[in-house]
């Protein structure tokens, strides 16, 4: 896998020197082949932004959206292809999981055949900005012609629009919202009030004694319910802000290296330790949860529908804010794909632009957050009475999660990231299998973090 990580750094650097190459050798244009954009006045527009769509355009989508969700996504494509009154349509084509898109997208950056639009996470836009095909979307969003207005701006939650700024590229917006899921605590509610408590748990020390009145042991000393379930490397992260920690220091090094890292993988040290943690295989956690004998999970805010098809039988169930270390603010993270356009002609930049400001209005976010359970972006999108049904009746988990949006923070959009996480989770699941100790795996992870930001400045 490393090696893999290694050859697609080094062949996005060949890209970005090849188009820096072809930059130089070329004629000032927006995009080597693209068509010019139309001829305007100073008045009438300033950039490729502010051009007016004349005639018909067709872009290609690449997305991972699958099963139900797909047709979902696709009847909502259809709509806009009929309705938006510009001649653009969108062709939807599905790629597979966000691995297998950016590895098709490195084989048509090579081939000069990418898509006019792409789902991606941001640490993979930044990977295919250094190759030089992104546009950036501060002038379409900035647009006095096809933009959106200050309040429109201001009405998607902020976390969601700085997750799409680029450090590496002066913080530029290079994509933009599509799915967002937040990190979410879990409760069973009905257990919580056996277990002699009214309330959830306010800090980490509340939630650990929580946890460990859970566990119950069967006559044949085997585990039979558990307090928690779910640590992963956002509930990590999580972890790490609620104790007052952060999650970069600079571009160059991690910010959870420390005394707040070092804490939440010594809870769940205890918790593995002494039994009251359930480690799943994949999701079976989510039986348990169903089953009625697990008290805490933390998860996917997405997952709630999962969730409710595990239910053996009826379940009060809550979704809240992460417990603190009593003095810092609860925070989460948050996560999800974006949507970035890449350089084509002007006119079908700007057709991927319509379609992703049309999709992220307050009628269609909350549409689609009813169909996918995924968090709508807008504010506004509470005033949706279909979303306000779907929340006030069969889930009002959502609502809660939704509650949670403006605490949460979004995870840094640099290349390498991806191999940080990948260090934090192993490191978890050194602690999880007793193989190292939480201070051994947390320096580990802390050096091979920082030496993956110091190799893909």
């Amino acid at each position: 896998m490393s090696e893999e990580k290694g050859y697609m750094r080094k062949l996005l650097a060949l890209f970005a020197v090849t188009a820096f190459l072809v930059a130089a050798c070329t004629p000032a244009s927006p995009t080597t082949g693209a068509s010019p954009a139309p001829q305007a006045t100073a008045t009438e527009q300033a950039t490729e932004a502010d051009i007016t769509l004349s005639g018909p355009v067709q872009v290609t989508l690449w997305h991972n959206q699958s099963g139900a969700l797909a047709k979902g996504f696709e009847e909502m494509i259809k709509e806009f292809n009929s309705s938006n009154g510009k001649g653009i349509t969108v062709k939807p084509e599905f790629q597979g999981n966000y691995t297998q898109i950016y590895q098709k997208m490195l084989g048509a950056i090579q081939a000069g055949t990418v898509p006019e639009g792409v789902v991606a996470v941001e640490n993979q836009v930044a990977d295919y900005a250094r190759a030089g095909i992104i546009v950036e979307m501060d002038p379409y969003i900035n647009s006095k012609k096809n933009g959106l207005s200050p309040e429109s701006l201001k009405d998607i939650y902020q976390p969601y629009i700085d997750s799409n700024r680029y450090p590496q590229y002066g913080d530029r917006i290079l994509s933009f919202p599509f799915i967002k899921s937040l990190e979410v605590m879990m409760v069973n509610e009905d257990l919580l009030k056996e277990l002699g408590y009214s309330a959830h748990p306010k800090t980490w020390a509340e939630f650990e004694e929580m946890s460990r009145k859970a566990k119950v042991v069967g006559a044949d000393g085997k585990v039979t319910r558990w307090g928690w379930a779910g640590m992963g490397s956002e509930a990590f992260l999580a972890g790490v802000l609620t104790r007052g920690g952060s999650i970069l220091k600079s571009p160059t090094e991690v910010g959870f290296g420390g005394a707040d890292g070092l804490e939440m993988l010594q809870m769940y040290d205890r918790c593995i330790k002494e039994e009251f943690c359930y480690v799943p295989k994949g999701f079976d956690w989510q039986d348990r949860f169903g089953e009625g004998n697990l008290l805490f999970a933390t998860g996917t805010s997405t997952g709630r529908p999962f969730i409710k098809a595990a239910f053996k039988k009826p379940i009060n169930w809550s979704l809240f804010g992460m417990p603190t270390n009593g003095t810092a603010p609860s925070r989460t993270i948050q996560f999800g794909g974006v949507i970035a356009i890449t350089r084509s002609t002007p006119e079908k930049q700007l057709a991927v632009w319509e379609f992703l400001k049309w999709f992220t209005d307050a009628k269609q976010t909350a549409k689609w957050s009813v169909l996918s359970s995924y968090m709508p972006v807008r504010a506004s999108a509470l005033e949706d009475a279909a979303l306000k049904a779907h929340w006030a009746g069969p889930d009002v988990q959502g609502a809660q999660a939704f509650a949670l949006v403006p605490t949460s923070a979004a995870g840094p959009s640099i290349r390498g990231w991806q191999e940080v996480r990948d260090a934090i989770f192993e490191a978890i699941t050194k602690v999880q299998t007793k193989k190292e100790a939480p201070d051994t795996s947390l320096a580990t992870a802390t050096r091979k973090a920082n030496d993956s930001l110091k190799e893909n400045q």
